[in-house]
C-alpha cells in the first residue's frame, strides 16, 4: 500500500537504470518488458550503527591469501580487504563447496541463504574441515551485516546473493530491486569496514549471472565457475577483474574430498598422442596460460543438399569460415559434405590463433592425411587466404617444451606467409602437411 513516506520507481533488471514512470522498453538499453516496481520508504535509512569516519588517506593493506595458488593469481595475488568478488555458475558445479574448499585455511564467515546449517555441515565433514568454522544461516542484510560487524571477520562468503534481502525495499529476495539494493550495501559496508566479500550468484538460461547487470558493474570482480560436461575438471575464469588481469583461469579438479588444484595443463589430455586423422593439437592462450586443446574433425561426404555443420565446444560459424576458406583457396569441396568438429581439452576453443590448428584438422580428414602426432599448429587465417604468424609465441613454445611436443607451425613460419593467391595458399598447405607427416 502506498503512503506518503514511499516513494516509487521503475528498476530495469538488464542496466539498473532507474525511471520516476513505467516504460514498456528501457529507455537506456531498449529491453523490452524488463522495468519492474521499485518501492522504498522516505522516512530515513534503517542504518547499522557503523563507524562512517571518513578515511582521506589509508594505508597498503596486504592482501590475503585464500589458500590456493591458482585462486591467487586470478585475484592479483590473494584477496583484497574491501574487494567484493562475485562467482556465477551453474547449479550443481560446486559453488558451495568451493566457498568451504576457501575456508580451509583463511579465517572467514560463511552465510548459508540456500542450505540449512546441518547442510553445510555435513558438506564440510566431506571435506575433512574438522576445525571450528564460522558458518551462520541468514537472508537479512541487516542482521548478517551487524554480525559480520560484532565479529570482525576479514571475509564473508554469502552463498547467495540472490537470497538476501533488505526491508528497504519492497520485492521478494532475487528481484531486481531486492539484488541491487543488497549489492550496494554489501560493497558500501566493504569498501567502510575493509571486509571482503566473496559471493555467488546464480545463472540465468543465457550463461549470464542472475539480476540486473548492474550487479557485475558494482563489483570489483567477476569470475565464472565452469565445467566440460565430459570432463571431471572445473574451471574458474575471471571476467571482471579491478585487481589483477582478465582472461586467466584456474584448473581445479572435483574430488570425494573437496577440490584438487590441476598445476600441469597437459594433465588434462595425452598431449603427446594428439595426431591421425583429422586430430591437432592447438595451444590456446588464456591470460598469461597456456592450454592444450585436441581439435577433431570429420569430414564425410554428404546425403543431403547441402553439407551439414555441428560443432562441439566452438562457434559453429567457425567451421562454415574455415570450410569456405579451404574451398575457395584449395579446391576442397567442402560443400558437399558434412563436417564435424570436436574440441577436447575442456575449454571452448576462443582465440583467434586456433584458425590454423582448425584448417589443418579439417584438411587432413578430407584429404585423408594423417598428421604427426607430437605437432602443435597456430595461426590466425584472414578471408583473403592470409596465414598470419599468433602472438606470444615465446609463450606457446615453453608450454610445448614442458609438454615436450617436438615441432610446431606458427602461421607463417617455417614457410614463408603466403600471399592472398590460391596457388600460395594451397603450397602452404601442402608443405605444411608434408612437416607435420615428417617424423
Amino acid at each position: 500500500m502506498k503512503t506518503k513516506n514511499t516513494k516509487i520507481d521503475y528498476l530495469c533488471s538488464e542496466c539498473g537504470d532507474t525511471f520516476p514512470k513505467w516504460f514498456g522498453q528501457c529507455p537506456s538499453c531498449k529491453a523490452w518488458n524488463s522495468l519492474s516496481e521499485n518501492r522504498f520508504g522516505t522516512g530515513g535509512v534503517d542504518s547499522l550503527s557503523l563507524n562512517n569516519t571518513v578515511i582521506v588517506a589509508a594505508d597498503k593493506q596486504a592482501l590475503i591469501s585464500s589458500g590456493m595458488r591458482q585462486v591467487d593469481r586470478l585475484l592479483g595475488g590473494g584477496i583484497m580487504p574491501g574487494g567484493v568478488i562475485l562467482i556465477g555458475g551453474e547449479p550443481g558445479i560446486g559453488k558451495s563447496t568451493l566457498l568451504l574448499e576457501l575456508m580451509r585455511n583463511t579465517p572467514a564467515t560463511y552465510v548459508t541463504g540456500e542450505e540449512s546449517l546441518q547442510q553445510v555441515h555435513a558438506r564440510a565433514e566431506r571435506l575433512g574441515l574438522t576445525a571450528d568454522l564460522d558458518i551462520i544461516q541468514g537472508n537479512n542484510i541487516k542482521q548478517i551485516l551487524q554480525y559480520v560487524l560484532e565479529k570482525k571477520t576479514p571475509i564473508v562468503f554469502l552463498d547467495s546473493i540472490q537470497t538476501a534481502y533488505t526491508d528497504q525495499r519492497s520485492g521478494f529476495a532475487g528481484s531486481p530491486t531486492q539484488i541491487r539494493e543488497a549489492t550496494q550495501q554489501i560493497i558500501e559496508f566493504a569498501k567502510r569496514q575493509q571486509v571482503a566479500f566473496v559471493l555467488t550468484g546464480h545463472i540465468t538460461k543465457d550463461g549470464q549471472i542472475a539480476g540486473p547487470k548492474l550487479l557485475e558493474h558494482a563489483v570489483d570482480t567477476v569470475m565464472y565457475f565452469e565445467q566440460n560436461t565430459t570432463s571431471r575438471y572445473r574451471f574458474l575464469r575471471a571476467v571482471k577483474n579491478r585487481f589483477g588481469a582478465t582472461g586467466e583461469a584456474a584448473i581445479l579438479e572435483m574430488t570425494p574430498t573437496g577440490f584438487i588444484e590441476v598445476e600441469n595443463a597437459d594433465s588434462l589430455l595425452p598431449v603427446q598422442e594428439i595426431g591421425g586423422l583429422g586430430s591437432c593439437l592447438f595451444p590456446q592462450l588464456e591470460g598469461t596460460r597456456v592450454m592444450p586443446l585436441e581439435i577433431q574433425v570429420l569430414v564425410t561426404p554428404t546425403g543431403f543438399a547441402n553439407g551439414r555443420r555441428i560443432g562441439e565446444n566452438i562457434d559453429l560459424s567457425r567451421i562454415h569460415l574455415i570450410a569456405a576458406i579451404l574451398e575457395k583457396f584449395c579446391g576442397l569441396k567442402l560443400s558437399q559434405c558434412d563436417v564435424f568438429v570436436r574440441v577436447n581439452g575442456g575449454t571452448a576453443l576462443v582465440e583467434p590463433a586456433g584458425d590454423l590448428a582448425l584448417l589443418f584438422a579439417m584438411a587432413s580428414s578430407y584429404l585423408e592425411r594423417p598428421l604427426a602426432k607430437s605437432r602443435a599448429v597456430a595461426g590466425q587465417v584472414s578471408l583473403t587466404g592470409e596465414i598470419r604468424t599468433p602472438g606470444a609465441i615465446d609463450e606457446r613454445n615453453r608450454a610445448l617444451a614442458q609438454w615436450r611436443v617436438k615441432k610446431a607451425v606458427w602461421g607463417g613460419t617455417p614457410i614463408e606467409t603466403p600471399t592472398a593467391t590460391a596457388v600460395r595458399f594451397v603450397s602452404f598447405l601442402d608443405k605444411s602437411l608434408n612437416i607435420l607427416d615428417d617424423t
